[in-house]
């Protein structure tokens, strides 16, 4: 966590840096405004502006958006690869489980599960610690490991939700700050145009766009992620109590007893 935290930072920091030659046209963006009204009509005929253009038009407040996608990106590409089904229930170890519990050797199934890092063999490690202690105790202790482990899995879910909302609240933020610039100008201006009003505001809701856009990424992933994540708990859940049965029969089922050692003893005259 502290890696991609810190991974995500110097991101930022890098895109910040490249873009401050940007935030010297900010100081001219209300004289491009009137500039644009002022040009004549076969000029404004032009081809659409370029991503550095509409970047630009929405001030500095696209860093804060553009850090948000940063980070966001980060958080799912981290999240669906930590939600890997193989990464979590793997099937070469269900594998491995089925035959030691067809053979009844308990022992190595829970050296399996102490050699494994994935969430199924936790939890399954948890239940069979308390194996001799019957199968009430194994399911209490695969609840909880089974808590943990939903908790690790749901990691860094929230952070993308607040993003989501980060995002879009800058856009709105900016949308306003610029909207603020545009009165102002024509305030100083003493303009009564109206092409100078919706040029301001059409730059203005530049932002409130950007962060929509990143908003709705980051909500449609995040939505993604929590049914993926609560299609694994259950998976877990049946998985790790099925197993636990299964195993419960083989402790009270009786040892098979060795050969010769059962005989009938002589009867007494």
């Amino acid at each position: 966590m502290r890696k991609l935290v810190l991974m995500s930072l110097l991101l930022v920091s890098a895109v910040w840096l490249l873009s401050l030659p940007l935030v010297a046209r900010d100081a001219v963006a209300q004289e491009q405004v009137l500039a644009e009204v002022e040009a004549p009509e076969e000029e404004a005929e032009e081809v659409g502006r370029t991503v550095q253009d509409w970047y630009a038009m929405g001030g500095w407040i696209m860093h804060g958006i553009l850090g948000c996608s940063i980070l966001t990106l980060a958080l799912v590409l981290e999240r669906v690869w930590a939600l890997r089904r193989n990464g979590v229930i793997p099937r070469s170890l269900l594998a491995k489980l089925h035959d030691h519990m067809r053979q009844r050797d308990v022992s190595q199934i829970l050296t399996l599960c102490g050699s494994s890092e994935t969430s199924i063999a936790r939890v399954l490690r948890a239940g069979l610690l308390h194996f001799d202690h019957g199968l009430g105790s194994m399911q209490d202790a695969v609840e909880t490991a089974g808590a943990h482990e939903a908790t690790l899995l749901r990691r860094n879910l929230p952070m993308l939700a607040a993003l989501a909302n980060i995002a879009t609240m800058m856009g709105l933020l900016g949308t306003v700050l610029g909207m603020i610039e545009s009165f102002d100008l024509i305030a100083k201006t003493g303009t009564g145009d109206a092409r100078v009003v919706a040029g301001g505001i059409f730059q203005a809701l530049v932002t409130t766009a950007a962060g929509l856009i990143v908003g709705i990424t980051a909500i449609g992933f995040h939505s993604f992620l929590r049914r993926k994540v609560e299609v694994l708990e259950g998976d877990l859940d049946e998985i790790s109590f099925r197993m636990l049965e299964q195993l419960s029969l083989v402790r009270e089922q009786p040892e098979p007893a060795e050969p010769g050692a059962a005989q009938l003893a002589p009867a007494e005259a």
